[in-house]
């Protein structure tokens, strides 16, 4: 990670800058080496120091680009997050800054084989269109280390290589991204974490907000969360529970990447208030046939409220981890690895008292 110092030293040259609409910052890393990024999700305020009461410097806008030169814990804007990122330009709160790792252009993989491999996009975003193609139709945006199946390889009258992406969500069924932007994900990558040791459990406390994972007695990983959001009352009267179902569970499946979607699947039927369309959610791991998994989070950074649909929201890289500890164990070529109660990992959620 580079100092504040390095990051304002550094030629825009040097760095091989590349500027597109809607970014300031935006550039490759000069070497192999992948550079810590934030990206705004929403309009996020920048201050001249981590308080909430400092002097505002201006805006960044929705997909804006920046680099982060380094986390700071302080008080922040709400009682249960304490973490700032630092920018060339100031400080940003974390709950809308997506932290990510950009990495130079990608090498294409000519030869995929019949199953293909799984990969993540290694820029800031990247669009997926109808076809391999500069100028198809944009049918989502992907987002940096979102994961996909890539099936295919094509290339372009300009001689540029497209990967074609398998989307398990109609009417779509599949898009076409730039290979320079999708990283492979390795085996290591997808290895199982301590996949000889017994007596392995998760506990979710909802009252805290947090995940613990357990080998015996021992905690060996824990991190806050985003639960659901509990029952609501919609506008026609109905009430809709979009809790995270307490009780004893297990893994029942496990997927390195899922499209999820409330998005009406027959023409006419009625659209959500709170529409949502979410491609290549990452390392999701379920517990309940209602469809509720511990996943990764692209769309929001700000763990330890609820705020989901029942799922329970951690980051990226505590997703990854969790997917790779949990049993069943699996495959780097597995579309989904099945579980159920009798192999999957006990996952036990409930509430507390937090102490005074």
């Amino acid at each position: 990670m580079y100092t504040r110092r390095q990051f304002l030293g550094l030629s825009l040259s040097a760095l091989g800058m590349l500027v597109f609409p809607g970014m300031r910052w935006l550039w490759r890393p000069p070497s192999g080496e992948p550079v810590r990024m934030g990206r705004a999700i929403h309009p996020t305020t920048i201050y001249d120091a981590p308080k909430r009461n400092a002097r505002r410097l201006g805006t960044w806008k929705r997909d804006d680009v920046f680099p982060i030169v380094r986390e700071v814990q302080a008080p922040g804007l709400n009682a249960y997050n304490d973490l700032w990122y630092e920018t060339p330009d100031g400080y940003v709160f974390s709950a809308w800054v997506q932290p990510m790792w950009v990495w130079p252009p990608q090498l294409p993989e000519t030869n995929i084989g019949d199953w293909g491999f799984w990969g993540e996009v290694c820029v800031p975003y990247t669009e997926a269109r109808e076809e391999p193609h500069p100028e198809a139709k944009v049918v989502y945006r992907f987002y940096n280390r979102t994961t996909y199946h890539v099936v295919g390889v094509a290339f372009d009258d300009q001689g540029n290589a497209w990967y074609k992406i398998y989307d398990e969500l109609p009417p779509t069924g599949y898009q076409w991204v730039p290979a320079a932007d999708i990283r492979r994900l390795t085996r290591r990558e997808l290895s199982p974490i301590h996949p000889f040791v017994g007596a392995k459990r998760i506990e979710i406390n909802l009252s805290k907000q947090t995940v613990t994972c357990y080998e015996g007695n021992r905690i060996v990983f824990t991190t806050r969360c985003a639960s659901g959001l509990g029952k609501r009352v919609l506008e026609d009267g109905t009430v809709e529970d979009l809790s995270t179902p307490e009780g004893e569970h297990a893994v029942i499946l496990k997927q390195v990447s899922r499209h999820m979607s409330n998005r009406p699947q027959k023409p006419g039927d009625p659209v959500p208030a709170d529409l949502f369309d979410l491609p290549g959610v990452p390392w999701n791991t379920f517990f309940h046939r209602r469809g509720e998994a511990i996943h990764g989070t692209y769309w929001h950074n700000d763990f330890g409220v609820p705020r989901s649909h029942g799922c329970v929201n951690v980051s990226i890289d505590a997703a990854r981890w969790i997917y790779r500890w949990v049993y069943p164990v699996g495959g780097a070529e597995d579309d989904f690895i099945q579980g159920d109660k009798r192999v999957g990992t006990p996952i036990r959620i409930f509430k507390s008292q937090i102490p005074p």
